[in-house]
């Protein structure tokens, strides 16, 4: 992914560069990724990315890395393009060197490279795993942009049979491995890109910690490792039944856009309660960020992310509980203004709650708007969903899905994909036919938003 404009400091007068977040991220992935003995920063920039703002920790590995490649030209400052990119993105491509011996202990036969070497330097200094360390392993894992089973039974086997892990940093391993397998039973794990490799870095971070900031219902370790999972699968993102398919339609295409974003926004606001996705301010009130949901009605990690964007953006009836109804709702011009503010363009908006589309010429529109390259968010009858074409006859059945494929019309007859409730691309209608009549009496027309 490249960089819009600078990242960093001028050295000659302390001067911040233009520092877009997303640049930052980039960059901060980039340096983590690369060894302290080949000029990286291995890990250690940690932290909010507070946009035009470069960091010391940030500063300080630019010039430490420019200085080791680029001694005549310790400027403070990544270009967009040049020699000093490219070096960082060489460097924090190439694989990891092939482990020394398996540790010693309580342990089986390892069946990767990546998590014994993690154990082993873990161990080094005590023969004690403390929470931190832990945390450290998961991150080798993950540090080279993919998860396999191998590396999951090993992880699962340090869970069982270490001796001195704690049992928050046991339970941790055992939610990743759980969610994780689930996943790599039907896709790859992919968290290869920088901006997913940013993301990934900010929820260890954030793992690290103790404390339940500002969520005291919520566990820390679930929100990270929900992060994590999200950032790898963002079609895991679900609403379940909180009535908030406008804010997950949202999120959803953050987390596709903009992994590194989400992470920060989710951690931000397990913290410090409250936090910004791109331009849009988020900040929920007390009795949000104090409700206990049930883990059957949505993941922690939803419920902060999701629930936060609605509380913070009351229209009508105060949203804090999971079975909210007329408060979770969101209007197509308020769903509209949240992708402008997130960092989106050109954002269109053609629905309407109190009427269906009574011909194609709606539904045409979003079908050109999607192979144009824009986001569509449908308002649709969740009956459409389920696989029932009744028409739907309270507004508190509409729902907000994130158009997947073209809507295709064949012998009088619709099918598509949609991203809705954690599954990325779910099929309509799930069984049976959808007639083009039952289509446009539970369809109310679309929002859709460019990438930046």
């Amino acid at each position: 992914m490249p960089l819009r404009a600078r990242v960093g400091r001028h050295a000659s007068t302390g001067a911040q560069c233009q520092n877009w977040a997303e640049d930052q991220q980039i960059v901060i992935a980039l340096l983590n990724l690369i060894p302290k003995i080949d000029g990286g920063a291995q890990a250690g920039i940690a932290g909010r990315v507070v946009g035009g703002i470069a960091s010391d920790a940030l500063c300080s590995a630019i010039l430490t890395f420019q200085k080791k490649y680029f001694p005549a030209h310790q400027t403070g400052f990544i270009e967009p393009t040049g020699a000093a990119i490219a070096k960082l993105e060489e460097l924090a491509s190439r694989p990891s060197p092939t482990p020394a011996a398996t540790p010693t202990g309580p342990w089986g036969v390892f069946q990767s490279n990546s998590v014994p070497k993690a154990l082993r330097a873990a161990l080094a200094d005590d023969r004690h795993l403390n929470h931190v360390e832990v945390v450290e392993i998961l991150r080798a894992t993950l540090q080279d942009g993919r998860v396999t089973q191998s590396e999951l039974a090993d992880l699962k086997m340090i869970a069982e049979k270490s001796n001195t892990i704690m049992p928050r940093s046991k339970a941790m391993l055992e939610r990743f491995v759980d969610l994780a397998g689930t996943m790599i039973a039907k896709w790859p794990f992919d968290v290869s890109s920088v901006q997913r490799s940013y993301a990934v870095g900010r929820a260890c971070d954030f793992m690290r910690k103790l404390g339940r900031g500002q969520w005291p219902n919520l566990d820390r370790d679930e929100v990270g490792i929900g992060i994590i999972i999200r950032v790898a699968y963002p079609g895991t993102l679900d609403q379940n039944q909180t009535n908030l398919c406008g804010p997950a339609a949202l999120v959803f295409n953050v987390l596709r856009d903009r992994p590194g974003t989400y992470a920060a926004y989710a951690c931000d606001m397990y913290d410090k309660g409250e936090g910004v996705l791109y331009r849009l301010p988020i900040k929920p009130k007390a009795d949000l960020r104090h409700a206990a949901p049930s883990s059957s009605d949505i993941a922690p990690v939803d419920w902060l992310t999701l629930a936060s964007i609605r509380n913070s953006n009351d229209w009508a009836i105060h949203y804090d509980s999971t079975d909210g109804g007329f408060s979770g709702m969101t209007t197509p011009m308020e769903l509209a203004y949240w992708f402008d503010q997130a960092g989106y363009t050109d954002v269109r908006e053609d629905a309407n709650f109190f009427r269906h589309q009574r011909d194609t010429d709606n539904m045409k529109e979003a079908n050109r708007l999607l192979a144009a390259g824009y986001h569509v968010v449908l308002l649709i009858g969740s009956n459409m969903v389920d696989g029932h074409q009744t028409q739907s006859s309270d507004i508190r059945d509409d729902h907000w899905v994130v158009l997947q494929s073209q809507m295709k019309v064949e012998n009088g007859e619709v099918t598509f994909h949609i991203y809705t409730w954690g599954d990325g691309y779910r099929e309509v209608p799930l069984s049976g036919t959808l007639t083009l009549d039952d289509f446009l009496m539970n369809y109310y027309g679309y929002v859709a938003a460019k990438p930046y």
